[in-house]
């Protein structure tokens, strides 16, 4: 939940997109919120407040197309509680203007990135049916230049990085739709003629200060229903990733459904790998079912479980996992990703996004005892 000021970035509205606004009273008191939305196109600056909203107890409000509102073509927006002591929440969607598909965008508090160093967006990719945009939102009042670290096996450079860098004026948003081609055309060095997957982490730093006012995010979709199916995410800052232990909550594997798992190891202490464990839990009994164990990730590597649950649990049709770091000195992102489709090829392959929760944090999962199910808790 939220209670201080947040950011929706990665916002457009144009003939292949459109996004909205999503806010929300999440406690027992009313509560007023102050929306307003910021062009990200340098060459058409501007802002515009839109009216407060009260919302009651429970209130959910929505703004259609957010960015029509203004007259914005891509932009991002700010809410900012004014009065009353309730939580709130906020989300933005991009839908797709063809098959109405839709990408959550979660916000992104303004002290999430104060005295961070850095941040690692967890993947970027190209295979032949997935693509990744990037999008770098400076919400700053200075300009700055962000420079990035792609790293992945495929990449053929040393260490298995590509570095670029993005100078933002303030104010600017940038999206970059299938970032890897772009680099290509560019001639980064080691980003190699298209054919090889190429999958992994990104990081990125600055020459100087932190990383306050830069929101970064990547949306990765493939084409289907006349447009594209995507997920989106944001990067994770530098200190917020997980120590030793997290949980991942809504898997799936049914004939509608397939659920991966992706591990990154940040790399933000030394150059060390980590070794991962991982207890699959059956969501309908609650019980423990099956240890994956002996996963690898090097410093700054990226790994990824596909179908995790018919690899490791046959039978288990929805469940939960709790990642478990045994060796190495780095921090560690875990993320899920539900895809429609029990297997590649079959449907559509759209996706959502699984967050982590850390080891002390809440559980989505059945609650038993002797043997039997008592509650289920939901954070």
């Amino acid at each position: 939940m939220l209670d201080g000021p947040a950011w929706l970035t990665g916002l457009r509205q144009n003939e292949i997109d459109r996004s909205n606004l999503a806010l929300q009273n999440a406690g027992k008191e009313a509560i007023a919120l102050q929306v307003t939305i910021f062009s990200g196109d340098p060459t058409a600056p501007g802002s515009r407040v839109l009216p407060e909203i009260s919302l009651g107890p429970g209130e959910f409000h929505q703004y259609n197309a957010i960015l029509n509102t203004a007259g914005f073509g891509q932009g991002y927006v700010r809410v900012e509680k004014t009065s009353g002591a309730s939580p709130y929440y906020a989300y933005g969607v991009i839908n797709d203007q063809a098959n109405s598909d839709g990408s959550f965008v979660f916000p992104v508090t303004e002290d999430s990135l104060t005295g961070k160093s850095g941040q690692t967006l967890p993947v970027i990719v190209e295979t032949e049916f997935f693509h990744s945009e990037l999008t770098v939102t400076n919400v700053s009042p200075s300009a700055r230049t962000v420079h990035f670290s792609l790293v992945a096996d495929a990449i053929r450079a040393a260490n298995s990085t590509a570095p670029f860098s993005l100078s933002l004026q303030a104010g600017e948003q940038r999206i970059i739709p299938k970032l890897i081609r772009q680099l290509r055309q560019e001639g980064l060095a080691g980003i190699g003629p298209p054919g090889p997957v190429i999958a992994g982490a990104v990081f990125a730093t600055l020459d100087a200060g932190d990383m306050s006012g830069i929101v970064i995010g990547a949306r990765t979709g493939s084409p289907g229903g006349g447009g594209q199916y995507g997920v989106f995410y944001h990067a994770v800052p530098y200190g917020a990733a997980s120590a030793s232990s997290a949980w991942i909550h809504g898997l799936q594997q049914n004939s509608e459904n397939r659920s991966n798992l992706g591990l990154v190891n940040t790399g933000e202490v030394d150059g060390s790998p980590s070794d991962f464990s991982i207890d699959i839990h059956d969501g309908d009994t609650g019980r423990l079912v099956s240890t994956v164990s002996d996963l690898t990730v090097p410093a700054r590597g990226w790994r990824q479980v596909n179908r995790i649950l018919a690899q490791y649990a046959p039978g288990t049709r929805q469940g939960y996992v709790q990642v478990r770091q045994t060796s190495g000195n780095n921090p560690f992102i875990a993320y899920g990703v539900i895809n429609d489709g029990a297997a590649p090829g079959q449907r559509s392959g759209d996706g959502f996004f699984l967050t982590s929760q850390p080891q002390d944090g809440p559980e989505t999962r059945n609650q038993w005892a002797n043997g039997r199910r008592i509650r289920n808790v939901v954070p």
